[in-house]
């Protein structure tokens, strides 16, 4: 292929997202008329990022804005190939499955930017930055990935899911929140985790 052609396909793979439903929301049971896509996650985990970026910026926190955009744009686009693998509670405990799936979606995020060249090298560098997860920029878009999912999940709620089918993402999430360890974001995680535990009381709901 020469570089048009390379480039269409690596666009192609943004474009493939699209269809790609999210599978844990079919998995906990939830019915809706329209499973939120991959790439629709994406874009949230952008807006997010960019929102929590900024908050930093405005607190006097050095922060790479560029970098974090980057990073969130391209977290997802391994599931061009892999598909999406739901983040359940019996996957997060099971260190073989998630050393698994991380394996999976480095090799599938090279396969995709090693054909175009050196010039795609960087792009590389940052998705392999956002899966070590160490740096600042990538932790805020780790925390924005999860706060998108649980601004879905309290979506969905207000929709009429039960909140019993949706606290497991609460749950499994509180880990990747600590790890991230950036206040705001504890914040807006502990406000969204409180709306939807009244959501459950309001139903009359006891969450184990």
């Amino acid at each position: 292929m020469n570089l048009a052609e390379l480039l269409i396909e690596l666009i192609r793979r943004g474009e493939s997202l699209k269809s790609i439903d999210r599978s844990g929301w079919a998995l906990a049971g939830v019915e809706s008329e329209r499973i939120e896509s991959v790439a629709e996650h994406s874009y949230g985990s952008i807006l997010s990022a960019i929102i929590i970026a900024q908050q930093l910026i405005s607190d006097e926190i050095d922060i790479n804005i560029e970098r974090v955009v980057l990073m969130a744009a391209l977290h997802d686009l391994p599931e061009s190939i892999t598909g999406d693998i739901a983040r359940t509670d019996a996957f997060a405990k099971d260190k073989k499955l998630v050393r698994a799936k991380e394996l999976e979606e480095k090799q599938a995020i090279t396969s995709i930017f090693e054909p175009i060249g050196n010039s795609f090298e960087k792009l590389l560098h940052i998705w392999n930055e956002f899966n070590l997860g160490e740096s600042l920029e990538a932790r805020v878009v780790k925390g924005a990935d999860i706060i998108d999912m649980l601004i879905h999940a309290r979506s969905l709620e207000e929709s009429g899911a039960s909140p019993q089918s949706l606290h497991q993402f609460f749950i499994t999430s509180r880990a990747i929140i600590d790890n991230v360890a950036i206040e705001i974001v504890t914040e807006i995680y502990n406000t969204l985790y409180y709306e939807h535990q009244q959501e459950a009381r309001d139903q009359g709901i006891i969450l184990e």
